[in-house]
């Protein structure tokens, strides 16, 4: 996809963030050539604005290489994680917030990485840590629970695919969506493709219920489990009440 501006993921990530739903601690992994744009976005929206010598915009590490843990004196120390530590937990200068880019993520070696484990844990309240990489499969398991994890890949068009039919299928559906740690391995993807599918055929009423369900999915409320089951109440059994059970979730 020529336009990244135009990227699904990324259309939901910007419009989330412009709402107000901005995560304390956010990784996106995503190829190198829109981290810049990401980075700018992302300062535009949280900071109010972007220029790379804002006081409040702290970048750490580079295109091709990870910070280091950092020892301070040595002339490092500046594009690290113990210097991103310690300056995120001022008072922001000219914003009302300060965002911390962490570049090269997924390349972080474990001791980079936990150094880094209590300001996701328990940042300041004006903090607000972005993760950048190109391959999320590598990013620290002990940060990506900590963060709001997501991909953006260049063809990231949302196939179409009916809902299951049968009780057969939904039983199919549901033993391997339980199998997933995250609502956005499987359940969000699957959502997002029923509704272009409703839609696509017309089912306006389907696509708009789907839609509530797949909010409450990637906002991540829920438990693999219990979303499961609301899809299964909702879709599934056709459950008239679930109407009233999803506005007051959502």
């Amino acid at each position: 996809m020529s336009d990244f501006s135009s990227n699904v993921t990324w259309r939901e990530i910007v419009s989330e963030t412009r709402a107000g739903n901005i995560p304390h601690s956010r990784a996106i992994s995503a190829p190198l050539k829109y981290h810049t744009e990401i980075i700018e976005t992302m300062s535009e929206i949280i900071l109010g604005t972007y220029r790379p010598s804002h006081p409040d915009l702290l970048i750490i590490g580079s295109s091709d290489k990870p910070p280091s843990i950092g020892e301070y004196g040595k002339p490092s120390y500046e594009s690290s994680c113990r210097w991103l530590i310690e300056n995120i937990a001022l008072r922001p200068m000219e914003s009302t917030k300060r965002l911390g880019v962490i570049n090269c993520a997924d390349k972080l070696n474990k001791a980079a990485g936990n150094s880094l484990l209590k300001l996701t844990e328990e940042p300041p309240e004006h903090a607000y840590l972005l993760f950048l990489m190109e391959d999320g499969r590598l990013f620290l398991p002990t940060l990506r629970s900590r963060s709001r994890f997501s991909t953006i890949t260049d063809d990231d068009s949302i196939p179409e695919k009916r809902i299951p039919l049968d009780a057969f299928e939904w039983s199919e559906w549901l033993s391997e969506s339980r199998k997933s740690t995250s609502d956005n391995d499987t359940i969000t993807p699957d959502l997002e493709s029923w509704r272009e599918y409703a839609l696509n055929t017309g089912n306006i009423e389907l696509a708009e219920k789907i839609e509530k369900l797949r909010i409450i999915s990637s906002r991540k409320n829920l438990s693999v489990p219990m979303l499961c089951d609301i899809i299964i109440l909702a879709l599934m059994e056709g459950n008239a009440e679930i109407e009233y059970i999803l506005d007051d979730i959502r």
